[in-house]
């Protein structure tokens, strides 16, 4: 047990420091963030039309409407401007609690990694890494890159990036702690 929390601590380090790295220096993701000169008229619109709180896809039909007349407004929108918006009525930064539950995530990944190490038949290090990228890769594929195939997000390589490094480097650690264990 003791190999599978020290695993889980160094692991969650590793994801943990990537992640700051990949989103605050250098900033793999800015293009996912842009600054628009824009963003006071467009948020005092948001307030002004008396959006609440949501994620919302701009450019589709209204879903009250019959399918005949989605389908003709979306013949309409084809080629057409879109955006999505992620609305929030308040600005709060809680760093401290956002970067403990970010940890905690990073540590349950690392250890449910080291235990799918542990399961292996043939623990060899190329066989550990391949372990660790595919976990990496599921997780790139379920989310990002699904999103990325209908809202076109531009930090999909940031994404990918994400997937492959931290993994990486967690398969060689994991290898090493797992055959010493």
């Amino acid at each position: 047990m003791k190999a599978k929390l020290l695993f889980s601590l160094i692991g969650a380090i590793v994801i943990f420091a990537w992640q700051f790295l990949s989103y605050a220096m250098p900033n793999f993701h800015k293009s996912a963030a842009e600054y628009t000169p824009a963003q006071d008229s467009i948020l005092q619109e948001c307030v002004k039309q008396g959006l609440t709180e949501g994620m919302y896809f701009l450019g589709q039909p209204d879903p009250s409407l019959s399918m005949a007349q989605q389908e003709e407004i979306m013949k309409e929108l084809d080629g057409k401007p879109w955006a999505v918006i992620n609305y929030h009525e308040t600005n709060t930064m809680s760093m401290p609690m956002n970067m403990i539950r970010g940890f905690m995530v990073c540590f349950v990944i690392s250890f449910l990694l080291f235990w799918l190490f542990l399961q292996q038949k043939d623990p060899t290090l190329m066989n550990r890494i391949l372990v660790a990228l595919a976990v990496g890769m599921i997780g790139f594929f379920f989310v990002p890159y699904t999103n990325f195939i209908w809202y076109k997000a531009p930090d999909i390589f940031a994404h990918f990036a994400d997937a492959i490094v931290p993994f990486a480097i967690l398969g060689v650690v994991g290898h090493k702690m797992a055959a010493a264990k």
